[in-house]
């Protein structure tokens, strides 16, 4: 096509099918020296009071994904590039009307640098590139079985014989599913001058609609809910990226990285019939609200829902009357969400009467003089709207390091392994981990000097008892999400740091060898960060309710991010 133009053109096809078959046996109560041959060999001849086997057989649902997709590729005098991609995916995980999804994208740049009316700039400007796209891409990453009806077995009595059946299952199946859209959307610019400072700055705003979520079914129907493609969400934001040589001369280098994401994450719609609630697990069946994560119109993903904490009751809040607290009038009480040990609630609360002393308190948010679960509102948005991390790196004579940090402003972590400790209940192991928390909670009873427990009950013992209280009560019936343990996940992460050092060449040619280089890497090395938890980068369980609706930022039962140290050489010979 000639100097001025270049072009090409891909063209191509992709075909995918597979399937699942699963067989699990298990069993116990063999007796020693067995194989596993042998046990499989005598499935079902265990010892029942011991252990009773267990077998089980699971044929998957097949998949078939076809693909055709198109690329073409044009520039005209190396300035103007202009990229055309086109495909049709077609997929049996979706309904027989909707196999098919059609994502066209395209990208056009423009090397500004290269034009003859930038030619005065090129003594400082090295590039400048504007860039501009726009593509649609789908995702099929769902169970295959969704839109198909949907079956399980149940055994019935029938004349007196068990008999065993298959009935419907809980979905009801949907053949209108379609693919999940994501539409990309960016305006950037790559630039650098001076041959030290590069970067690109990008203003990105990409929707994703057509959501696969779970929307509740009449209960007339027989069938709890079905899979419809219900929401739509969006993420707006701008990305930075930066290098600069800080220092270039015969004997040290200094480079620096950089790195900023600004991101807004909203739900722009959702079906007015989808309850797209979760539940996590850490207050059992009884953790109020029961659903503490939600999705709601207009708001960002990673809703937590629960009750507003306002620290605890004092005895300020009381008149003492006759050995009993009774709330002052406008003090709002509690109903039917703590349950305090009866001996002391008996001791210290009026009659009618569920607060005293040292119960947590809650904020009354309908103003109704009363604190239950009508008072659960959103007490934390947790996704961080500013991300990054900078990189120092460079070299001192034979001496190189590289120091990569990463950073988080913003954004809240829902530590419930501090509510377990704090509100969990009394059947779910008191105690466990708590020996950090319990210390600074209020207390209701004290030691006498023969080392017996005694019960304080007046006021101002009660308040010299707990001058440094910093929690309530340890201990509660129920669980509750409080927004006291929904705390800030911003840090700063030294996350690598390398330090080597090469061997003199005159040192190791003596022994055959053209370079050796000896280092020491470091992974996780300090964290800052004002989180009570171990560390407020975590997410536990991605799908703690198992909807499949996020929990992000979830801290619960968590491991802590390995610290490691590593010391090598590297030999070349």
């Amino acid at each position: 096509m000639g100097e001025a133009h270049s072009a090409s053109i891909l063209l191509g096809n992709e075909v995918l099918s597979s399937k699942t078959n699963e067989t699990i046996i298990q069993g116990g109560g063999y007796p020693s020296g067995f194989t596993m041959s042998d046990a499989f060999g005598l499935i079902n001849m265990t010892d029942p009071s011991k252990n009773k086997d267990e077998y089980s057989h699971t044929i998957g649902t097949p998949t078939h994904t076809i693909s055709w997709f198109a690329r073409a590729n044009y520039s005209l005098l190396g300035r103007y590039l202009l990229t055309a991609t086109f495909r049709a995916d077609g997929s049996s995980k979706f309904g027989p009307n909707n196999h098919w999804g059609y994502f066209p994208a395209a990208a056009f740049a423009w090397r500004l640098s290269d034009e003859p009316f930038m030619q005065k700039t090129s003594d400082w400007l090295d590039n400048l590139k504007l860039r501009i796209s726009y593509g649609t891409s789908g995702a099929d990453n769902i169970d295959p079985s969704l839109w198909r009806e949907t079956w399980t077995t149940e055994q019935i009595v029938i004349d007196g014989q068990t008999v065993t059946g298959y009935v419907p299952g809980d979905v009801l199946s949907n053949p209108d599913l379609k693919w999940e859209t994501t539409i990309s959307r960016n305006l950037g610019v790559d630039f650098g001058f001076l041959n030290r400072f590069h970067g690109s700055l990008d203003f990105y705003w990409n929707t994703t609609k057509d959501i696969l979520m779970k929307v509740p079914c009449d209960a007339s129907s027989g069938y709890k809910y079905q899979f419809q493609n219900a929401a739509q969400t969006s993420n707006k934001g701008i990305e930075l990226s930066l290098s600069a040589d800080l220092v270039r001369s015969k004997d040290f280098r200094l480079n620096l990285g950089l790195t900023y994401n600004y991101n807004v994450n909203n739900v722009d719609k959702i079906l007015a019939n989808v309850t797209a609630d979760t539940h996590t697990g850490w207050g059992s069946s009884m953790r109020i609200p029961y659903y503490d994560y939600a999705i709601r119109e207009g708001y960002p993903v990673g809703l937590v829902m629960g009750l507003e904490s306002a620290g605890f009751y004092s005895t300020a809040d009381f008149d003492y009357v006759d050995g009993k607290y009774k709330l002052k009038a406008g003090v709002p009480d509690l109903r039917t969400i703590v349950n305090y040990p009866s001996d002391a609630s008996k001791a210290l609360a009026a009659e009618g009467q569920v607060a005293f002393p040292g119960v947590a308190k809650f904020v009354d948010q309908n103003g109704d003089g009363v604190i239950d679960d009508s008072d659960v509102t959103i007490i934390g948005e947790v996704m961080p709207k500013h991300t990054g991390g900078f990189t120092l790196s460079g070299n001192w004579k034979s001496i190189d390091f590289s120091a990569g940090f990463t950073y988080q402003l913003d954004g809240k972590v829902y530590n419930a392994n501090a509510m377990h400790s704090m509100m969990g209940n009394k059947d779910n192991q008191l105690g466990q981990n708590r020996l950090s928390y319990v210390s600074d909670t209020y207390k209701i009873y004290d030691v006498d000097s023969s080392g017996d427990l005694f019960l304080v009950t007046e006021p101002s013992a009660l308040d010299a008892l707990n001058k440094n209280a910093k929690y309530a009560l340890a201990y509660s019936e129920y669980g509750l999400t409080t927004s006291e343990f929904i705390e800030s996940a911003s840090y700063l992460r030294l996350n690598t740091l390398t330090i080597g050092y090469t061997l003199p060449k005159n040192w190791t040619k003596k022994v055959g060898i053209s370079n050796a280089r000896i280092y020491f890497t470091g992974n996780n090395l300090f964290l800052i960060s004002g989180y009570s938890g171990l560390d407020p980068d975590v997410n536990t369980n991605t799908d703690a309710g198992g909807d499949g609706f996020p929990t992000p930022y979830y801290d619960y039962n968590s491991y802590p991010k390995a610290r490691t140290y590593t010391f090598g050489i590297n030999v070349a010979f």
